[in-house]
């Protein structure tokens, strides 16, 4: 206004101004600040240049040096930016161990599974992630605490404690994670079920005795078998029978049957010793008797070989000399007859004048 009449004053703050502010006059024609708010000022102040935010700090190089403040480009909503760049740079980075994969869901469905190394993925929530220990092992500890309790191939009752150890085979993360809801309690249910089975084949005996090594690796092939159908993703590494013993009510009457049945195999031990030790000697009885008899045979035949043949001679003889042939046999024999007979026998065809010669010390002799 040109009178100067303005309630606020003059504006244009020269000597011969008449009009006076409400809030006072200053040097600048501007109105003085309380106490309280320049400190609050101050204090904000202070804050900026501390963090080089909307502040007078300049750049290196002296006044005009940068052309302008440090913050003066950023502001708190440029620091905001750029912490959330940073976040969003380590959340798309990712570090594999060697003992881990990692399987990627984008919008929680499958993308990819990483192996061990550096990799990259699109920021959370677009892409994440699910880290897999791939060579851990992990046990299931079965009856080891309470009587687990199954019934045999020969309708017996035994008591069954053991351990599986098992891993998530490499390269099948993505059926571990999406395949079974609980992968433990699987392979736990998978457990009971074969071992069941198994022992439902197998006698009691053989099972709490020398057999119990056959069952585990038959229970280890048939839960992988099972966990193939369901795949899980699953590797059994290891199933170990703990303890096989019969039940805890009936361990003395068992205990008297084992004994029974130790005491029987020693009495078979005792007789198979007992027929291992007769029976070659009366082969070799019996041999002897065979081969004696078969001298016997032998020598009956040729002794009547012989005698065939000297008769078949004598024959010959008896058509050359009938009568000579005739009185030589005869008198062999009676020879072989009397030989060892204590008699003397006289011809009395040989003359009434001849008296015979008796050999009567010989005979005597011969007698005695």
């Amino acid at each position: 206004m040109s009178d100067n009449k303005s309630p606020w004053g003059s504006g244009s703050g020269g000597k011969n101004s008449g009009g006076k502010s409400p809030w006072g006059q200053g040097s600048s024609g501007q109105k003085p600040k309380p106490t309280g708010a320049a400190n609050s000022d101050k204090v904000i102040q202070d804050f900026k240049d501390r963090f080089g935010v909307g502040g007078t700090r300049r750049r290196a190089g002296g006044p005009g040096g940068g052309g302008g403040p440090i913050g003066g480009k950023f502001g708190p909503f440029g620091l905001f930016v750029l912490v959330g760049l940073l976040m969003l740079l380590f959340s798309c980075v990712y570090m594999v161990d060697q003992n881990e994969e990692v399987v990627v869901l984008r919008f929680g469905k499958f993308s990819r599974t990483s192996a061990s190394g550096l990799h990259f993925k699109l920021p959370s929530p677009i892409e994440t992630k699910e880290v897999v220990k791939v060579t851990d092992e992990r046990s299931i500890n079965i009856g080891v605490n309470r009587d687990n309790l199954m019934l045999t191939g020969d309708e017996n009752i035994v008591r069954i404690a053991y351990s599986v150890l098992w891993n998530v085979k490499p390269g099948h993360s993505q059926a571990f994670i999406f395949n079974l809801e609980d992968v433990p309690r699987a392979v736990n249910d998978v457990a009971e079920s074969a071992m069941r089975e198994i022992v439902g084949k197998t006698d009691l005996e053989p099972l709490i005795t020398d057999e119990r090594d056959a069952v585990a690796s038959q229970v280890q092939t048939l839960m992988q078998e099972m966990l193939e159908e369901y795949k899980a993703g699953v590797n059994i590494s290891q199933v170990e029978i703990k303890e096989s013993q019969e039940p805890r009510q009936v361990e003395q009457a068992f205990l008297e049957v084992v004994a029974a049945k130790q005491e029987k195999e020693q009495s078979i031990l005792r007789a198979q010793a007992t027929e291992n030790e007769l029976i070659p000697r009366a082969n070799a009885d019996a041999d002897k008797l065979i081969q004696e008899a078969n001298g016997y045979k032998e020598a009956v035949i040729a002794e009547s070989k012989g005698d065939a043949a000297r008769f078949t001679s004598i024959y010959e003889e008896y058509k050359l000399a009938p009568r000579v042939t005739r009185d030589r046999m005869y008198l062999e024999t009676m020879e072989e007859v009397y030989r060892d007979a204590d008699k003397t026998i006289l011809d009395d065809t040989g003359g009434s004048g001849v008296v015979p010669y008796l050999p009567l010390d010989q005979l005597n002799k011969k007698k005695q």
